[in-house]
């Protein structure tokens, strides 16, 4: 009887229930530089610093507060809400 998993199947592992799957990192970095290429370099620099030490996805939850408060405070709250939505659409 022929294994009803194909090729591909077997070669990627299944998710456990409930679990996020990590978001691609040179995505993300790229994503979060460009929603940060106007605040000053130091405070960019710190949040993809931070990007990089990143190692579950569950990180992320804690990313994107801090990306909302370092946008918040040289651009406003609306900015702030604006740039992080498009976060929220790209990696969810």
């Amino acid at each position: 009887m022929p294994n009803p998993r194909s090729f591909d199947d077997t070669r990627t592992t299944p998710q456990r229930a409930g679990t996020a799957a990590a978001p691609d990192p040179i995505a993300l970095r790229d994503s979060c530089f460009s929603l940060l290429v106007d605040v000053p370099a130091s405070d960019r620099k710190a949040m993809l610093q931070r990007l990089d030490r990143m190692r579950r996805a569950d990180d992320m939850a804690h990313l994107r507060r801090a990306m909302f408060d370092v946008i918040e405070r040289f651009h406003g709250e609306a900015t702030a809400r604006e740039r992080l939505t498009v976060l929220d659409d790209r990696f969810g």
